[in-house]
């Protein structure tokens, strides 16, 4: 058959694959006893980190789904990925550029800025395609999505990077820890201080946006709280302010969280049937508003409405982890994730555990049922490949990501990405095709073939072929699939033996593996995972 002929017939018959369909899903959260194979320790790489290598596969095999996800998780205590010996930026304050400086001056200082941006997003992607032990990418990855910071936010202000740096941070410390102490720790966060006005909040003029959000977007969605509960939590969060730029105060350093005593609201607030005290000038301290309003408020969210906060947090990490359809959510297993949330006092891991070692987990129906983000395609293919993807010194994956609609630290807004069936349009899809290709070609034929070599048995063709779609392909192929395949790579030897040309490491062999590879880049389903 044609390759093209091929191609084109399977496209039509397979394109519901990028935008899946509603499925029947089994709802078993009872652990899967079986050892993982390779292509099961494949699917738990998919989803928990940014893409399998086959050096993690190989890890996988044969451990028991407990064994696996133990050793890919990691413990709150494991060291956390650092950029501080990259960014050398990090204890660099600007002046505020919309402080009333000269234009030139302005623009000099959001140009660096900018920059500066850029390289921090550089280093959070390249730390996830470098990363290879307990892995931290995915998970910060998730609850950055739903702490949502624009770098970019009110068409003129710019959050200065070392804030941003600071925020990826504090969620990367909690990606397995508790969640109500993640909820303060971030109401008191720089960026957040910034990017939701509370920097600015007074007595006299409390901003509710942060308050807002915190129940509708981080907590526990709309419908649980009232307007004044919003009304008086933006009371008890007043005058909190962030050492952002030169020439400010920074009593706590520069880049940290302060308090400023006299724009703090020091009557009593109501929120959800419960008080918070007043307070005298005398008691209005940093420490006793942080501990007795600030951590007080959170522990009335998280005590009034833990059902609706459970609820909440494990519907958004099965849909980011497990199958993001708007209306497929089987109720009895966010129920059940909803309990072990609870019972464990709201912390991440059990919950992780709980879900990733399930029998629905690695049910057929659940495998290649997601889409791939734009991070989960780029990166992924470089981890696959163990290639970089860049052009000369400046590495292309940011760009990659914001052109296929995920630009990290600039959701479209405080929401975040509508994810699901969204990754896919007319626009998107060939550049994932025209990315995927270009990071293939990053590989030289050297490279290339010095991959292959490492794979078990790669004088077998068919072995080769296996691996290929193991690690680029989330679903088995059938045999005509196969044959396409391997008559790719016949028809690139043009008469020679696979066998010879691998083991000689000829031109012909690094042609015939890179189209192999090209073959598969242009089926829909290696946009699944």
């Amino acid at each position: 058959m044609d390759r093209r002929d091929f191609l084109t017939r399977n496209f039509v018959t397979r394109q519901s694959s990028l935008k899946p369909q509603p499925i029947e899903l089994s709802a078993d959260l009872s652990t899967y006893e079986q050892v993982l194979d390779k292509s099961k320790a494949a699917h738990l790489l998919r989803r928990i980190s940014l893409g399998p290598t086959m050096e993690l596969i190989n890890l996988l095999e044969g451990k028991n789904a407990e064994e696996a996800v133990d050793l890919i998780l990691g413990t709150e205590n494991d060291p956390l990925n650092s950029g501080e010996d990259k960014l050398n930026w990090l204890q660099v304050q600007e002046e505020d550029p919309l402080d009333g400086l000269p234009l030139d001056i302005r623009f000099e200082i959001e140009g660096r800025m900018t920059s500066q941006y850029r390289q921090f997003v550089n280093w959070w992607l390249d730390t996830m395609r470098a990363e290879n032990n307990h892995h931290q990418e995915k998970l910060t990855l998730f609850l950055s999505a739903i702490w949502c910071i624009e770098f970019e936010y009110d068409t003129l202000s710019l959050i200065p990077p070392p804030l941003l740096y600071k925020n990826n941070m504090t969620l990367r410390k909690y990606r397995l820890g508790n969640y109500k102490e993640l909820a303060f720790e971030m109401t008191l966060d720089g960026a957040m201080l910034m990017y939701q006005s509370l920097n600015y909040s007074t007595a006299k003029a409390p901003n509710e946006n942060f308050m807002r959000e915190l129940l509708e977007l981080f907590t526990m969605g709309i419908g649980n709280y009232s307007e004044g509960d919003i009304r008086e939590g933006a009371r008890t969060l007043t005058g909190w302010r962030v050492a952002s730029y030169k020439y400010k105060p920074a009593p706590n350093g520069i880049f940290n969280t302060y308090f400023s005593p006299a724009d703090h609201d020091t009557q009593s607030k109501q929120i959800m049937g419960n008080t918070i005290s007043a307070r005298s000038e005398f008691d209005n301290s940093e420490y006793q508003v942080k501990e007795q309003e600030v951590r007080k408020l959170i522990d009335i969210i998280f005590s009034e409405r833990a059902n609706q906060i459970a609820r909440f947090v494990c519907e958004k990490i099965y849909k980011y982890f497990v199958y993001s359809s708007p209306s497929d959510v089987p109720e009895v297993i966010i129920s059940e994730l909803s309990e072990v949330f609870i019972s464990n006092n709201f912390n991440l891991r059990p919950v992780y555990k709980k879900l990733f070692t399930s029998k629905h987990f690695f049910s057929d129906e659940i495998i290649g049922a997601q889409i791939k983000t734009p991070p989960e395609l780029v990166i992924g293919l470089q981890r696959a490949l163990n290639t970089i993807y860049k052009q000369g010194n400046t590495l292309l994956s940011a760009e990659a990501c914001s052109r296929l609609e995920m630009e990290l630290y600039n959701p479209p807004n405080v929401g975040s990405w509508t994810g699901y069936r969204t990754w896919i349009s007319t626009t998107t899809y060939p550049l994932r095709v025209l990315y995927s290709n270009e990071i293939l070609d990053s590989k030289d034929d050297a490279d290339l073939i010095k991959l292959i070599r490492t794979f078990p048995e790669f004088t077998s063709l068919d072995n080769i072929i296996n691996l290929l779609l193991l690690l680029l392909v989330p679903v088995q192929v059938d045999e005509e699939r196969l044959e396409f395949h391997r008559s790719v790579v016949i028809q690139s030897l043009d008469g020679s033996n696979w066998a010879s040309e691998i083991e000689s490491g000829s031109k012909k062999s690094a042609d015939a593996i890179r189209e192999l590879i090209k073959s598969m880049i242009l089926i829909p389903d290696f946009y699944l995972c």
